[in-house]
C-alpha cells in the first residue's frame, strides 16, 4: 500500500502562526489554544499561544512516533475512507439544491427533515468503508447500528455542518427551527463552534463511536441492543486497535499532557452530545434515527 502525507492538523493560523481557535475549557495549559493571561487578579485578555513546530509527515520516513507501520497504514486508511465517501461534497451540493427550491416548498416541515435525514445517513457511507465492519456477522453489524448510529451520526453532523458552515445557511437554519426549535438551534450553534478544529480527530473519533458496544442513550428492556458474549469481544479487539492507535497518534503530535488534554476533551465533547441528543428529542426526529436504523439494518441483512 502507498501511504500518503496526513496533514499536521486542519486550524487556520494568523500570519503569526498563532492559533485562531479555542475549543477546549482546558486550553490554556493545551498546545496550540489560546490562553487567557490573568496579572495580579485581572483577566487582561486572551493571547495565542505558539503550537509545538509539526513533525515531518511523510508517515514513516522520519518517523519518531511509536505508531507502527501498521497503525500508520490505519490511519491514512481511516482518512482515506471519509474522503472517499464523497460526505460533506454531496451534503453542501445538497443544501444548495434545497436552498433553490420556491421559499413555500423549502419551508414544509417534510423537506425540512429531508435535510437532517441525509445528513445522519452519510455515516453509513463512511462505516461501510471500513474492512472492520465487514468482518463482523451480520448481526453484530446491525447491533451496532442500533446503538451507535444516533450519537456517531450526530459527531458526523457537527463535523459536516461545520466544514461547510450550514448554519450560515438561512434554508439550513429555517430546517433547523422548523424541527427543533429555536433554543436547540442556538445550542447546536455552540456545540459546533466548540468541535475539535482538527478534523483528522474527529474522522478517527466517529468511527470509534461507531464501533462502541453502545455509546448511545441506553433504552432499557429493549433487547435488540444485547450483544452476545461472542460479539462482545469482537468488537472489543477493533475498539482497542482503533483507540490504541489514535492514542499514539495524540502522543506524536502532542506529547503526553497534550494528548492526555485533547483526550479529554474528545470524552467530554461526546458527553455533552449525549446530553444534547437527549434534549432534541422529539416525535420527528426519534421516527427519522428509528427510520434510517431500519433501512441500514435492512440494507446490511441482504448482504452475503
Amino acid at each position: 500500500m502507498t501511504l500518503v502525507k496526513v496533514p499536521y492538523n486542519e486550524n487556520r493560523t494568523n500570519d503569526k502562526g498563532y492559533y485562531l481557535n479555542n475549543q477546549c475549557e482546558d486550553s490554556a495549559f493545551f498546545p496550540g489554544r489560546h490562553a487567557q493571561v490573568i496579572v495580579r487578579g485581572e483577566n487582561i485578555g486572551v493571547v495565542g499561544v505558539l503550537h509545538p513546530n509539526p513533525l515531518p509527515l511523510s508517515l514513516l520516513n522520519n518517523d519518531r512516533s511509536n505508531l507502527a507501520k501498521n497503525e500508520w497504514n490505519l490511519l491514512s486508511n481511516v482518512i482515506h475512507a471519509y474522503d472517499e465517501a464523497n460526505i460533506i461534497p454531496q451534503i453542501k451540493y445538497y443544501l444548495e439544491q434545497q436552498s433553490s427550491l420556491p421559499p413555500k416548498l423549502r419551508s414544509k416541515a417534510s423537506k425540512s427533515i429531508d435535510i437532517f435525514k441525509v445528513l445522519f445517513s452519510t455515516l453509513q457511507l463512511f462505516i461501510e468503508r471500513s474492512p472492520y465492519f465487514h468482518d463482523l456477522s451480520i448481526d453484530t453489524r446491525q447491533i451496532l447500528i442500533q446503538n451507535n448510529y444516533e450519537t456517531a451520526g450526530t459527531l458526523n453532523s457537527i463535523f459536516v455542518i461545520r466544514e461547510i458552515k450550514a448554519l450560515d445557511n438561512i434554508t439550513f437554519q429555517a430546517s433547523c427551527i422548523t424541527i427543533y426549535g429555536d433554543k436547540i438551534t442556538t445550542h447546536s450553534d455552540h456545540l459546533t463552534n466548540r468541535l475539535e478544529p482538527n478534523g483528522i480527530f474527529v474522522k478517527i473519533m466517529i468511527l470509534i463511536l461507531a464501533f462502541s458496544t453502545n455509546c448511545s442513550i441506553v433504552t432499557p428492556y429493549y433487547s435488540g441492543t444485547i450483544i452476545n458474549l461472542a460479539s462482545a469481544l469482537s468488537i472489543f479487539k477493533i475498539q482497542n486497535v482503533l483507540v490504541t492507535m489514535f492514542w499514539k497518534y495524540l502522543n506524536y503530535q502532542y506529547g503526553f499532557i497534550g494528548a492526555v488534554r485533547c483526550f479529554n476533551c474528545l470524552i467530554k465533547y461526546i458527553l455533552d452530545i449525549l446530553h444534547s441528543a437527549n434534549e432534541m428529542r422529539n416525535i420527528q426526529h426519534e421516527k427519522m434515527i428509528d427510520g434510517l436504523v431500519e433501512e441500514t439494518k435492512h440494507l446490511l441483512s441482504r448482504e452475503n
